[in-house]
């Protein structure tokens, strides 16, 4: 491109008539005189290069495959043999732990495949094996005898794939600058979205919301055009009399110097030579924007199954239906996301260790950490009591769900003391407290006071105060010790993420599985007579008086 290209347009003259003339142009007029990039303001295509521009600016679709990247790379890999325990030590780990110690580690190796599978469609990991003849190109069988040493990310828009008519894939070539490199099929681990376009390539999830990307691109553009327009629409200088060119220049220089631009805004100008001001355009607010942005929005989470009230649109997002988008979100997007994962790399990473195939060892994410998915004490409180209504189980089996002790300990033999011969305890001179059962509507209303305390502390955080007033919250039904943990969290916690971590204790303790001692004597504090009745309890009670566990 030479330093100025003749770039033509339409001059409009005082009597509407239209003809041709040039427009200066070129990469060093434009950078001279502080022009953005034409290229910058046109819709972008479905190109590799686009792709990652489009990723790059449209903030929506960057903030739903962030969301699935981090929750892929946030949940723990873990090997497995075939009953299902985990194995803790084997190379395959110690590769996965380390899996390239210049580059990156698994969690960036994993945000990195998640976000390329959803830009691109495609993502390739690439196997370096220990030094050996013919370093990682050729024509090796699967599962070589050389051990793998790293992994390394393979950037899709670098890799294009060799295809042979009657063999499918034979290689797969990335090309840096002028150095090109082919690498043997077996070397390479390849996830791709089904594409039905093509047998082996894969579909760009961006791609597919690529239209309603660009309409968001451009309504951004607009918005941003308007402002710098001083918030006006667009319009015309018209005038009855006859002007040369050269005035109809210097009038319009003269009207952009004085107006154009936020800077310029408020400012009053005087127009002669007949000269009035024609609006052409339309205001933001007569385009319903914020309509159309929205539906583009949606349609983006949708093809990334992210949640709209996950992804931005936390206005019209409750606390009760923001746990529900994310346990949806984790249930419908990323379980069946991370399962095919897992049987890429059962199929082409453990080729390479012929002992765990063998025997039938596999790779996989541990979900059982998933903090969205986990049941609320409440709704397993609920749950159980429906199921010991309909005769399903028994009060034994969900006193153990709920992690609660048995109502009384066993004999010798096996067979539980009756209430007369475990209800007194102690010898001469302890007190003597009378067993009675903890219902499993204790556990409910311990869990629902638990809800109650969370939001209060959660609102206080929002209005700017501390979470802990200056009343303290009463609960008779939460365990003292409870309790106590949880007041002393929530007096360090200054955000609503350490305030939720308080509570994320109590979740995973059951509300009152602690309100009987180890005998199972109930003990009834109140949250503001927790230390002293703990205490008058420890003094009256000598040790070893309340019998074996």
């Amino acid at each position: 491109m030479g330093l100025r290209q003749r770039v033509m347009g339409m001059w409009v003259g005082a009597d509407g008539a239209m003809r041709e003339a040039r427009i200066k142009g070129g990469p060093l007029f434009d950078e001279f005189h502080g022009i953005t990039s034409r290229t910058d303001q046109r819709n972008l295509a479905a190109s590799k290069a686009d792709l990652a521009r489009a990723y790059a600016s449209a903030v929506w679709a960057y903030r739903c495959i962030k969301l699935r990247a981090d929750a892929v790379a946030g949940i723990p890999l873990v090997l497995r043999d075939r009953r299902g325990a985990q194995i803790e030590n084997h190379p395959v780990l110690d590769l996965l732990r380390d899996v390239n110690p210049t580059t990156m580690n698994l969690s960036d190796l994993l945000r990195a495949t998640e976000a390329a599978y959803n830009i691109w469609g495609m993502a390739y990991w690439l196997k370096i094996r220990a030094t050996g003849r013919g370093g990682n190109a050729g024509g090796r069988k699967r599962g070589s005898s050389r051990r793998v040493r790293w992994l390394q990310w393979l950037n899709p828009q670098t890799v294009e794939m060799q295809v042979d008519s009657q063999r499918g894939v034979i290689g797969y070539k990335q090309t840096i600058g002028s150095t090109s490199t082919v690498f043997a099929p077996e070397d390479v681990i390849v996830f791709r979205n089904f594409n039905p376009l093509d047998d082996l390539g894969g579909l760009s999830p961006l791609s597919v919301a690529l239209t309603e990307i660009n309409a968001e691109l451009n309504a951004g553009r607009y918005v941003t055009a308007f402002f710098s327009n001083d918030a006006r629409p667009a319009g015309l200088l018209t005038t009855d009399q006859p002007m040369h060119e050269a005035d109809l220049q210097r009038s319009l220089t003269w009207w952009q110097q004085l107006f154009q631009g936020t800077q310029n805004k408020w400012k009053t100008g005087i127009m002669g030579g007949g000269m009035r001001w024609q609006q052409i355009g339309y205001p933001p607010r007569d385009l319903a924007l914020a309509e159309l942005r929205g539906e583009d929005r949606r349609a983006i989470c949708a093809a990334f199954g992210v949640p709209p009230g996950l992804a931005g649109a936390w206005d019209a997002t409750t606390y009760a239906t923001g746990m529900q988008q994310k346990a949806s979100f984790y249930e419908d997007t990323v379980l069946p996301q991370i399962g095919y994962l897992a049987e890429v790399l059962n199929w082409s990473l453990l080729s390479d260790y012929p002992d765990l195939t063998a025997e039938g060892v596999t790779l996989g994410w541990d979900t059982d950490g998933i903090a969205a998915l986990r049941e609320s004490e409440g709704d397993k409180a609920t749950r159980l009591i429906a199921l010991l209504n309909a005769g399903v189980v028994g009060v034994a089996e969900v006193r153990a769900e709920m992690g609660m002790p048995a109502l009384y300990p066993e004999t010798p033999e096996g067979q539980p003391d009756s209430p007369s011969a475990a209800g007194v305890k102690g010898g001469a001179g302890t007190p003597q407290r009378v067993r009675h059962d903890v219902s499993l509507q204790d556990a409910a209303k311990a869990s629902d006071d638990l809800k109650r305390w969370r939001r209060r502390a959660l609102k206080r955080i929002r209005d700017g105060k501390h979470p802990v007033g200056r009343r303290a919250f009463k609960s008779v039904a939460i365990h003292a010790d409870q309790y106590r943990r949880i007041d002393d969290a929530l007096r360090q916690a200054q955000t609503a993420a350490e305030v939720s971590a308080a509570f994320e204790v109590a979740n995973r303790v059951s509300p009152i599985a602690n309100r009987q001692d180890s005998g199972g004597d109930a003990v009834t504090n109140t949250p503001n007579e927790a230390s002293a009745e703990q205490a008058k309890g420890d003094q009256a009670t000598p040790e070893g008086s309340e019998g074996s566990e």
